[in-house]
């Protein structure tokens, strides 16, 4: 059980006054890895869900194609796909839209600019049961300018990238959690060599190892929560201001919401599981050297 006041001047060992400032910092490593993990994972579910199931037919234009036959071509695209097996919608896309995907490189006025946009038509498909290799072969086979684009190559390229970069932060946050473990023997250990004569006198008065090990993992669990509440909070206001920042960016490779709720409780733990490492760290460190002096 931890001592319920502390009979050793521990406050005064200087490993052990540095010891909240370290845990803070790995705390606040801990929070912006965690949160760049949980980021990268829901990135990866919204892409490869958004991306699932669809393939894109685009219908390339040139100068001496006219808007008449342009039209004929995409009537001919839909009609030909959904003649195909496990094809379970057609959708040619609105020529405003194309425009707004080519606006970042052309400038908002590339629907009235004189310039000959590609068609393209939005396929949703049943994956298991469509033949996407017979399907563009016949577009482009039987439509000039036709090709089709399977965007699962691409998906799996994709999520095989984040998912290794979820694997890094998976590797970061044992490195964190190793380096906090290590920290904390090491200023357990300062402590004991420091107190080393009071710790006698305590056994010889009569006091057990749990009694010692109780001092120290009080002042480790006190040091840690503070420590980790100052981290906790340094990382919490970063991951606001980054999703704040966000929020400004027009573009549809984020989700809407940066982080989800879900998110926030998992990451306000991390100054709780920091403390708890920290103080049993420092009992078992205490216990095990006390076993060694007996």
């Amino acid at each position: 059980m931890p001592a319920s006041h502390i009979d050793l001047p521990l406050s005064n060992d200087p490993a052990v006054r540095i010891l909240p400032w370290i845990v803070g910092l790995m705390v606040y490593l801990a929070t912006m890895t965690l949160a760049g993990g949980l980021l990268v994972a829901a990135l990866a579910a919204n892409w490869s869900a958004g991306l699932t199931g669809t393939v894109t037919i685009h219908i390339v234009a040139t100068e001496d194609t006219s808007a008449e036959t342009l039209d004929e071509q995409v009537d001919q695209a839909v009609r030909l796909a959904l003649k195909t097996p496990g094809v379970i919608s057609v959708e040619p896309m609105p020529m405003e839209n194309v425009a707004g995907l080519l606006a970042p490189w052309l400038g908002d006025t590339a629907g009235t600019m004189d310039l000959p946009l590609p068609r393209i038509i939005d396929v949703r498909i049943d994956e298991d049961d469509t033949d996407v290799a017979a399907l563009k072969s016949r577009l482009e086979a039987e439509i000039p300018g036709a090709g089709l684009d399977d965007h699962q190559l691409w998906r799996d390229r994709l999520v095989t990238f984040l998912r290794v970069m979820e694997l890094i932060a998976i590797v970061m946050m044992a490195l964190i959690g190793i380096t906090t473990v290590s920290v904390v023997v090491f200023a357990t250990r300062s402590g004991l060599a420091v107190h080393n004569d009071a710790i006698e006198i305590l056994h010889l008065i009569g006091a057990y190892d749990e009694y010692i090990a109780g001092q120290f993992q009080s002042q480790a669990l006190t040091l840690g929560l503070k420590g980790g509440a100052a981290g906790s909070v340094a990382g919490i206001v970063s991951l606001l201001a980054l999703a704040l920042a966000a929020s400004n960016l027009d573009t549809g490779l984020l989700p809407l919401t940066l982080f989800q709720t879900w998110h926030w409780p998992i990451l306000i733990s991390l100054p709780f599981a920091a403390a708890f490492i920290v103080r049993q760290t420092a009992k078992h460190t205490v216990l095990r050297a006390l076993g060694r002096m007996l």
